[in-house]
C-alpha cells in the first residue's frame, strides 16, 4: 500500500499538483458561474428585504435573532411584543425597517411575527412530512439536484428523546425509499450525539456501545435501500469519539450502505483525520465519503477554548480557513478511487476550483459531488447546476419552532461580516475579489510561548475527549492502588479511610490527634511565627508557586486519590486539583500586590505610612468535598500573608489532606509554619477555643460555623486579641426558569448543578422555581433527561455519579427524601447500586414537585441528590421565592428576556449570580466564591480581597522635624 503524505503540513494535506497551475481555469470557470448567478440576493420578498437589511446592522442583526430564538417558548402576544420591544434601540431610527418593527411591537399584531418567522424558516427547513418533502424533492429535481436530509430539533437530553430522533430518521429513510427517483438512493445525514443522551468521550466504550445499539436498526434499513449515512461532524470536543465510532462504524457494519462522514477545513488537525480516513478506506477495500465542510462552529470553538484554557482547535484566520478548505479540496478528489469526495460551500472560489480540479483530473460525476445548504446561494447553486455539476442540497427537516435553533445557526453564519454570502448577495462584492486565492498570515511561533511564571492564570482542566489524557488517568488510578493500603502515623488515634462506594475497603490507615495535641501545634506554630513572617513575601510566594507546579506535575495521581476517596468522578476530582492550583499561584500574585509600606500623605516634617502585617496562627478547618481545593485555598491564603497554619481537615478526606501537606513541605513550607492535626471534632473545637491562635478559616455547615464563630469570639483566659473568623458555610440555592428560558440550555444546567457529585457541594441547586406557564413541560423533560444518568462506583468512568461520602450523609439525605413525600409529589427517583452490605453509600436521586415556600425541603440545607421544584406564576414572584431563604450562597436565572435578566442582576443578592448557565464550578480571579446572610461572612474567597481577611493594617507616622530644622526639600 501506497504511503499516505501530507497530514502534518499546514492547512492540511497538499497535492503534488501545484495550485497555481489551476488559477486561470479558476478564475475563468469562476467568472462564468458568477455571470451565471444572476438573481440578487439572499431571499426574495420582504424576507429578502428585512434579512438585507437587519445582516448590514450589527446592532439589529445582534437584537432581533435572539427574539427568532426564543420566539418557540413566548405563549402570548404580550411576550412576543415585550421581546421584540427588548431589540428596538433606545433611540427611533428615521427609516422602515425602525418604523415596521415598532409597529409590530404591539400585542395586537404579534402574529405577524409569529407569520414572519414561519416564512422565513420555510426558506432553509423542510417541514418533516412526506408531502412537504416530496415538495421540495420536486423543486430540487427540478435545478437539477439530488438531496441529504437532516433531522434538526432539540437537543436529545432523555432516551426517549434519543427513540424518537432514531423514529424519525427510519421514517426519513423509509420515506426517501419511495420517492427514490429521480432522486437517487436515500441520502441522510445524522448527529451521532443524538442517538443517546450521554454520548461522552470519558466512556468511549459505553458511548460505543449506546450509539451502536440505536445504530442496528438505521445500518439494515439502509443496506436494504442503498443510502448513504453521513455522520456530521459536532464540536471539537466530540471529534475524536465521532470520528473513532464512524471508522468502527465502516468496518464492523458492511452492508450495501455507504458510511460518510463531514469533515471540517477550520479545525488544524483535519488533515491527519483525512489521511485516516483514507487509511481505513484502502484497508478495508470500501469507499468511504467525505463531506468537507468550512465548519459551523466557529465563534463556539473559539469561545470555548479561551473559558477553558486550551489550545483554539481552528485556524483563527478566514483565509487559513479558505486556504486548508482547498488544500483538502485537491487531496480528496485526487483520492476519489476509495473516497467519495462531498465538496461542501457557497464560496465561489471553493467551488470553482473543485470543479475545475476535478474535470482536469477526469472524474466521473458518479464519483464526487457539490454539496449546498437548502435555501441558502440559490444563485450559486443554480450556476453550478447550468455548468452540469454533480450537485446535493442538504436539506433540513423538522417542525418549524424546535428547528428554529439551526435557523439562527444558519443566519447568524451568513449574516456575517466574514460570510461570502453577505459578500456576494448582500455587499456587492466584485468577482474578482471573490477569485482571490486566499493568503493566510504568517504562524507566529511566540503566540504559544507560555505566560511568565508570575502572571496568573488557572490550571485548564484535562480534556478527557483526548485518548492519551484517559489512559494517563486510568494509569494513575492504578498506580495508586498499587500503594494501598496507605498508612500516616504520629498521632495515638486512629481512623480507617474507606472508599465511599465499597465501605469494606480500606483505603488507608491515618493517626488521629487528640485534644491536648492542639496546645502542642499551637506551640510550635506560634515559635515558628517570627522567622515565617519576617520571611520576605517574595520568597513566601515562591515556595507557594513552587507548590503549585509540583501539584500540577503530580495531578492524576492525586485526583485518583480523591475518586478513591472522596467518591469523585474523575472531572470533578481533576477540577478539585487544578482549584487548589490556581489558589496557589492567585494569593502568591495577590500577597505580592500587598505587600511593602503604601504613604498616605505626607507634610513638611511629617511621613505617613502604612502596610499590612500578618495575624499570627492560622486554624483551618475544611470540608472533604473539595479536599484539595478548600483546604489548600484557605491554607495558602494565610501562608501567603506570612501566618503559620494548623491544619485540621474533615475525617473522611484525611489522605488527600495528607498528600497535600506533604507537596507543601517539599515546596519549601516549614514543617512547624505548616502542620496536620487530623482529628474529631473535639480536637477542631480546642484549636478554635485556644489562646494562642490568631486567625479560624472554616468552612462547612451552617451549625458548625456558627457555634465557631460563638466560640471564637469568646475570649479564652489569657487571650490578649480579638480572633479573626473567616467563615463559608452552606447554600440553599435556587435556579430560576422564566417562561421564554431555552429549555435545553435549562433541563442541562439545572441537572448539572442539582446532581454534580451527588448533590454534595454547597453551591449545588436544590430548587427550581419554574414560571407557570412551562412548568410542566420543563419538569417532564427535566425527569426524563434525568433517568439518563447513571450512578456507580466514580472510579468508573461510565459512571455520572457516585455515592455519598458517608453512612451519616446517606442517612440524611435517606430522611430529606421521606420528608418529600409527605410534603410534595415525587416525579421521579433514580436506579442506584444496591445497599446491601458494602454496597456504597448510595442515594437514589430524586426530584419533587408541587414543594412550597414553608415547607422544609424548600428551606433546609440537604447536601445530597434531593432536588425541590416550585411553582411561581410569573418572573417577579419567582425572584421573590428564590430570596425567601436564610441562605444567599449561589443562584441562577434562565431567561432570554433582557429587562429580566437586569431585573436579577439588581435584585438575586447571592453571592454568586449565573445567568443562562449551570450555578456550580466557581474559578479562582474569574468567579470569586462566596455568600452572605447565613451562607458566609461576604468576602469571597479567589477575589482580591480574601487575603486581607489573615493580615491587619497598622500605619506609622514619622515626625522628621527637629528643633526647627527639617531635611532638606527642593525648592519650588
Amino acid at each position: 500500500m501506497e504511503t499516505d503524505t501530507g497530514a502534518g503540513e499546514r492547512g492540511g494535506a497538499m497535492s503534488d499538483l501545484a495550485m497555481s497551475d489551476l488559477e486561470a481555469d479558476i478564475r475563468q470557470l469562476g467568472l462564468r458561474l458568477h455571470a451565471r448567478a444572476r438573481r440578487p440576493g439572499l431571499l426574495r420578498g420582504l424576507s429578502g428585504r428585512l434579512l438585507a437589511r437587519v445582516a448590514r446592522d450589527d446592532g439589529w442583526r445582534d437584537s432581533l435573532f435572539p427574539l427568532i430564538e426564543a420566539l418557540p417558548q413566548l405563549r402570548d402576544a404580550g411576550a412576543i411584543a415585550a421581546h421584540l420591544r427588548a431589540g428596538l434601540p433606545a433611540a427611533r431610527r428615521a427609516d422602515w425597517l425602525d418604523a415596521l418593527l415598532r409597529l409590530a411591537a404591539r400585542p395586537g399584531l404579534a402574529w405577524s411575527v409569529r407569520v414572519f418567522t414561519r416564512r422565513l424558516a420555510l426558506h432553509f427547513l423542510c417541514e418533516e412530512n412526506e408531502k412537504a418533502l416530496r415538495g421540495v424533492l420536486a423543486g430540487l429535481a427540478r435545478v437539477p439536484a439530488r438531496a441529504t436530509l437532516d433531522a434538526v430539533g432539540e437537543q436529545v437530553l432523555s432516551e426517549a428523546e434519543a427513540d424518537q430522533y432514531l423514529d424519525r430518521n427510519l421514517r426519513l429513510l423509509e420515506w426517501m425509499g419511495t420517492m427514490a427517483r429521480p432522486h437517487g438512493p436515500p441520502h441522510l445525514s445524522l448527529k451521532l450525539s443524538a442517538l443517546t443522551p450521554r454520548f461522552d468521550p470519558l466512556d468511549p466504550g459505553g458511548t460505543r456501545h449506546r450509539v451502536l445499539g440505536r445504530m442496528a436498526p438505521l445500518i439494515d434499513a439502509a443496506s436494504r435501500l442503498g443510502a448513504t449515512l453521513t455522520v456530521d461532524m459536532e464540536h471539537y470536543a466530540l471529534k475524536e469519539a465521532i470520528l473513532d465510532l464512524f471508522l468502527h462504524l465502516a468496518e464492523a457494519c458492511p452492508g450495501a450502505w455507504q458510511p460518510a462522514i463531514a469533515l471540517q477545513a477550520y479545525l488544524r488537525d483535519t488533515g491527519d483525520d483525512l489521511v485516516r480516513v483514507h487509511a481505513t478506506a484502502r484497508r478495508l477495500g470500501r469507499r468511504l465519503g467525505v463531506r468537507l465542510v468550512k465548519g459551523a462552529y466557529w465563534d463556539q470553538e473559539q469561545a470555548w477554548a479561551a473559558q477553558r484554557g486550551w489550545p483554539v482547535p481552528a485556524w483563527t484566520d478566514k483565509a487559513a480557513t479558505d486556504a486548508a478548505f482547498e488544500a483538502h479540496t485537491v487531496w480528496l478528489l485526487e483520492r476519489s478511487d476509495c473516497l467519495h469526495p462531498a465538496i461542501a460551500s457557497h464560496n465561489l472560489r471553493s467551488q470553482a476550483l473543485a470543479l475545475t480540479h476535478a474535470r482536469r483530473l477526469g472524474i466521473a460525476d458518479t464519483d464526487w459531488e457539490m454539496q449546498m445548504l437548502f435555501g441558502m446561494a440559490e444563485p450559486l447553486r443554480d450556476a453550478l447546476a447550468g455548468e452540469g455539476a454533480p450537485l446535493r442540497i442538504y436539506v433540513p427537516t423538522g417542525a418549524l419552532d424546535t428547528g428554529i435553533a439551526y435557523l439562527i445557526r444558519r443566519l447568524m453564519e451568513n449574516t456575517a461580516s466574514t460570510s461570502v454570502l453577505r459578500q456576494s448577495y448582500l455587499d456587492g462584492v466584485d468577482a474578482e475579489s471573490l477569485l482571490q486565492t486566499p493568503h493566510p498570515p504568517p504562524v507566529r511561533e511566540s503566540a504559544a510561548l507560555p505566560a511568565p511564571a508570575k502572571t496568573f492564570a488557572n490550571l485548564p482542566l484535562l480534556d478527557f475527549s483526548q485518548a492519551g489524557e484517559r489512559d494517563r488517568f486510568a494509569g494513575a488510578l492504578r498506580s495508586v492502588r498499587a500503594r494501598l493500603p496507605l498508612r500516616h502515623a504520629g498521632f495515638s488515634g486512629r481512623h480507617l479511610a474507606r472508599n465511599p462506594a465499597a465501605p469494606e475497603e480500606v483505603l488507608g490507615e491515618v493517626g488521629l490527634a487528640l485534644p491536648e495535641d492542639a496546645d502542642i501545634a499551637v506551640a510550635r506554630a506560634r515559635a515558628a511565627f517570627p522567622a515565617w513572617r519576617d520571611t520576605p513575601a517574595s520568597e513566601r510566594c515562591a515556595r507557594l508557586r513552587r507548590a503549585a507546579a509540583l501539584l500540577a506535575a503530580r495531578r492524576h495521581e492525586l485526583a485518583a486519590l480523591a475518586v478513591l476517596e472522596t467518591a469523585k468522578p474523575w472531572r470533578e476530582a481533576d477540577a478539585d486539583v487544578a482549584e487548589a492550583v490556581d489558589f496557589l499561584g492567585y494569593y502568591a500574585g495577590q500577597m505580592e500586590i500587598l505587600d511593602g509600606w503604601n504613604d498616605t500623605h505626607n507634610f513638611p516634617g511629617e511621613d505617613n505610612a502604612w502596610r499590612y502585617e500578618p495575624r499570627g496562627v492560622a486554624v483551618v478547618i475544611a470540608p472533604w468535598n473539595f479536599p484539595y481545593a478548600l483546604l489548600c485555598g484557605m491554607t495558602s491564603a494565610a501562608l501567603a500573608a506570612g501566618n503559620c497554619v494548623v491544619m485540621k481537615p474533615a475525617l473522611p478526606a484525611l489522605l488527600t489532606a495528607h498528600a497535600l501537606r506533604d507537596v507543601l513541605h517539599e515546596a519549601g513550607i516549614p514543617f512547624d509554619v505548616l502542620q496536620l492535626l487530623p482529628g474529631d471534632a473535639d480536637v477542631g473545637e480546642a484549636l478554635v477555643c485556644h489562646a494562642g491562635v490568631q486567625v479560624v478559616a472554616f468552612t462547612g455547615s451552617r451549625q458548625t460555623g456558627l457555634a465557631i464563630l460563638r466560640a471564637a469570639h469568646t475570649p479564652a483566659p489569657e487571650q490578649r486579641h480579638v480572633k479573626q473568623v473567616v467563615c463559608e458555610m452552606g447554600g440553599k440555592n435556587a435556579i430560576v426558569v422564566d417562561a421564554d428560558a431555552d429549555p435545553d440550555e435549562a433541563v442541562a444546567g439545572i441537572l448539572a448543578s442539582a446532581f454534580g457529585y451527588s448533590g454534595q457541594k454547597c453551591s449545588a441547586c436544590s430548587r427550581v422555581i419554574v414560571v407557570e406557564p412551562v412548568h410542566d413541560a420543563l419538569l417532564s423533560r427535566l425527569a426524563a433527561a434525568a433517568d439518563a444518568l447513571v450512578w456507580g462506583p466514580p472510579e468508573d468512568p461510565a459512571c455520572d455519579h457516585g455515592p455519598l461520602i458517608s453512612a451519616a450523609a446517606r442517612d440524611k439525605a435517606l430522611s430529606y427524601i421521606e420528608i418529600g413525600r409527605q410534603e410534595g409529589r415525587m416525579v421521579w427517583q433514580g436506579w442506584v447500586p444496591g445497599a446491601e452490605k458494602g454496597g456504597g453509600w448510595y442515594v437514589s436521586p430524586t426530584i419533587f414537585a408541587d414543594i412550597r415556600p414553608h415547607h422544609r425541603l424548600a428551606r433546609e440545607e440537604v447536601f445530597g441528590p434531593v432536588l425541590a421544584v416550585m411553582r411561581a406564576p410569573d418572573f417577579a414572584t419567582a425572584l421573590e421565592m428564590a430570596l425567601d431563604s436564610d441562605y444567599a450562597l449561589t443562584g441562577g436565572v434562565y431567561s432570554r428576556l433582557p429587562a429580566h435578566l437586569a431585573l436579577a442582576r439588581a435584585r438575586f443578592a447571592v453571592g454568586n449570580l449565573y445567568l443562562n448557565r449551570p450555578i456550580t464550578g466557581a474559578r479562582v480571579g474569574i468567579q470569586s466564591f462566596g455568600g452572605v446572610a447565613l451562607s458566609g461572612t461576604g468576602i469571597q474567597a479567589g477575589g482580591p480581597d480574601y487575603l486581607k481577611q489573615f493580615l491587619w493594617s497598622r500605619c506609622v507616622s514619622v515626625n522628621t522635624m527637629r528643633h526647627g530644622f527639617m531635611p532638606s526639600v527642593s525648592a519650588p
